[in-house]
């Protein structure tokens, strides 16, 4: 008995000590502040295009083949024989008229018209060349092999071989050198240059600095009045005042046409999915395709667009020809419909 309350005491003790070991429950931690968001990146300070600015950007994109100046229409087109020409229709009341070839032997691309002569760049030699609006001999003023030209207050801009962004005035002088590069695309703009990176890195703008816009980007941007438009894989992105937007874009392959239209964005694509279609519609859709074949936009002006229609396996089938108002031309080789 004495053995057992011996044992008991010798508990209670035990049991004592361990309580007074125990240090006393903590103060709970004050509440933690939530972290502060990440400010939003304010959107690129980009020139304001007029709709004809943007217009002549989407010709730019689209190696402009056509070309609208006073009454007449210059267009890469073909003699009686079938060979690749620069040539020359009247525009007259909505009818297209007295067709003549200008030069022989060549694919322009890139058209401007600038005082009494067409420049452009021949896609067979990539040299950029020169002849009279009346036609005549063609003048090689720079071999190339070049691209993307276009006029920027009387000079002529246009990436070189090497990628280089250049400007020349055509009435003598030597180029001058703009942006080294290397550019896939150039664009001048009031006090800058939007450029397209040869690698695929990225789009930049560069005036005092160079901002980079957009990463990893294969095709080239439209500036539509205060919002730049680029598409990236499958989707396309908007930068404007109200930051960035993105819209998903129906299965395609090659490039993705950007048309300004109707003070809006057109958007064209084309499917390899089940067989060759091209569809088209605004950014948000939705989109329709287009009859057999496929299209290729060759001049935007106010009111009119000319687009190339191909046949499924890439020839040219004609030139369509729309005023806006539902009429239609076609016409290919001094033929119009």
């Amino acid at each position: 008995m004495k053995r057992a309350a011996a044992l008991l005491l010798l508990l209670c003790l035990l049991l004592s000590a361990c309580g007074a070991a125990s240090p006393p429950p903590a103060d709970p931690p004050p509440p933690t502040a939530a972290p502060s968001p990440e400010p939003t990146p304010a959107p690129p300070e980009l020139p304001v295009f007029s709709q004809e600015q943007s217009r002549a950007m989407a010709r730019l994109l689209g190696a402009n083949r056509v070309l609208l100046s006073g009454d007449l229409l210059y267009c890469y087109d073909f003699d009686a024989d079938w060979r690749p020409a620069l040539a020359c229709y009247s525009w007259e009341d909505g009818e297209l008229l007295d067709y003549r070839v200008l030069a022989l032997g060549c694919v322009p691309e890139y058209l401007c018209a600038l005082g009494d002569a067409l420049y452009y760049i021949d896609r067979l030699s990539g040299a950029l060349e020169r002849v009279p609006q009346s036609g005549g001999e063609r003048e090689v003023l720079y071999p190339g092999p070049c691209s993307c030209l276009s006029l920027w207050e009387g000079q002529l801009c246009w990436i070189d071989e090497a990628g280089r962004f250049l400007m020349l005035d055509p009435s003598g002088g030597q180029s001058q050198l703009l942006w080294e590069g290397p550019c896939a695309f150039a664009c001048p703009l009031p006090g800058a240059i939007l450029w397209l990176a040869s690698d695929g890195s990225g789009l930049y703008l560069s005036g005092e600095s160079t901002l980079q816009l957009c990463a990893d980007l294969s095709q080239a941007p439209l500036l539509l009045g205060d919002t730049l438009w680029v598409c990236s894989g499958g989707t396309l992105h908007s930068l404007g005042p109200a930051g960035e937007r993105v819209y998903p874009l129906p299965e395609h392959s090659g490039a993705v046409e950007l048309l300004p239209s109707g003070g809006g964005l057109l958007v064209r694509g084309i499917s390899e999915q089940n067989g060759l279609v091209q569809w088209e519609g605004p950014p948000e859709g939705p989109f329709q395709a287009l009859d057999r074949g496929y299209r290729i936009c060759d001049w935007l002006s106010d009111g009119l667009r000319v687009d190339t229609v191909y046949e499924p396996d890439g020839r040219i089938r004609c030139y369509l020809l729309q005023d806006g108002q539902g009429q239609s031309i076609r016409f290919l080789a001094g033929e119009t419909d």
